[in-house]
């Protein structure tokens, strides 16, 4: 396990913080208590005593009033909620202080407590967006560079050529709109994966001309999608149902009567999507890698969005659920 795997960690993290912050008290006070001819399992009890209440006041305060108050600019609470919490700190731990038989309670020393605790927290939001922000270049540009290849891919373009010229011959009237799909997609995706979110409204007109790209490749694909909720303002990762769509598309190709099924909703910021088609359950001539699912996985762990994916087979029929709750929304100028 790395070192960044590790600090990742929140239980791994924490224990061997707070291991540290312990010895470095234990250093500190040993001379001390030992001239008054204390044991070593003596002052560490003392020392756990004092240390372990603070550790879990400073906590709660970081995970309950600083990251939903603070972090989203409820500064009015949480400055209201920061006296009362530490007005109670400074009572709970002069009353117990001495009960623990740890002599009068030190003010200098308590608020040094809370600073570096607090201070620490801090440190770890920077150093956390910092590894999430690096993770998050590194898929943008691998993403780029493979949906680059993917639009300069020879075969891609030749059978979209070879569809064109088929249709300029034998339906012309409808060359245009043919092209300027075509054109939209690729505009769409070198767009797209400049960014780390789109708009959802905006991924949904790409995959609607994706599809419409695939019933035009393959006559014989139905497509049945279906779209609802309120798509205003939330947004998404760049091209995030493209690998599951096209591999419904290239899988289902292969059957005689070749369907997709799309439903996409949206309730209150939370999304649920599901995808199903058919495949051959044997004698295909493809082999699926998983790679499309597994950097889906990767990405919704890199975003941090809470989720629940489930992938499963049923006769001749694949399934994809994927639900993803509090979606970012667009900050509007």
């Amino acid at each position: 396990m790395t070192i960044l795997k590790i600090y990742q960690n929140f239980f791994l993290r924490n224990i061997i913080i707070n291991l540290i912050i312990f010895g470095i008290i234990f250093v500190c006070v040993y001379d001390e208590i030992k001239l008054d001819g204390h044991s070593v399992s003596y002052m560490l009890s003392k020392i756990s005593l004092g240390y372990f209440p603070c550790i879990i006041w400073v906590t709660f305060f970081n995970l309950y009033i600083i990251k939903p108050f603070l972090f989203r600019k409820k500064i009015k609470t949480f400055f209201f909620l920061f006296t009362i919490y530490w007005v109670g700190f400074y009572f709970f731990m002069n009353w117990f202080f001495p009960i623990a038989g740890l002599g009068k309670f030190r003010t200098l020393s308590i608020l040094s407590l809370v600073l570096n605790g607090t201070a620490f927290y801090f440190l770890h939001i920077v150093i956390m967006k910092k590894v999430s922000q690096t993770d998050k270049d590194i898929i943008k540009f691998r993403s780029e560079l493979s949906f680059l290849k993917q639009q300069l891919n020879p075969h891609f373009l030749l059978n979209a050529m070879n569809n064109l010229y088929g249709e300029s011959l034998s339906e012309p009237d409808k060359l245009p709109d043919r092209i300027l799909n075509l054109s939209d997609m690729l505009r769409y995706q070198i767009e797209a994966t400049k960014k780390d979110y789109v708009l959802l409204e905006e991924e949904i007109a790409f995959i609607k001309k994706y599809i419409e790209y695939s019933t035009f490749q393959n006559e014989r694909l139905l497509v049945t999608r279906t779209f609802e909720g309120d798509f205003d303002h939330i947004e998404i990762p760049p091209l995030f149902f493209l690998p599951l769509v096209e591999n419904a598309v290239k899988f289902s190709a292969e059957t005689p009567e070749p369907y997709i099924i799309i439903d996409l909703k949206v309730r209150c910021g939370n999304l649920s999507f599901t995808l199903k088609n058919n495949f051959l359950e044997s004698g295909s001539r493809l082999s699926s890698t998983g790679i499309g699912i597994e950097n889906l996985k990767r990405r919704l762990e890199v975003y941090g969005l809470r989720h629940e994916l489930s992938c499963k087979k049923e006769k001749n029929i694949f399934i994809v659920k994927l639900k993803i709750w509090h979606l970012p929304t667009a900050v509007l100028s």
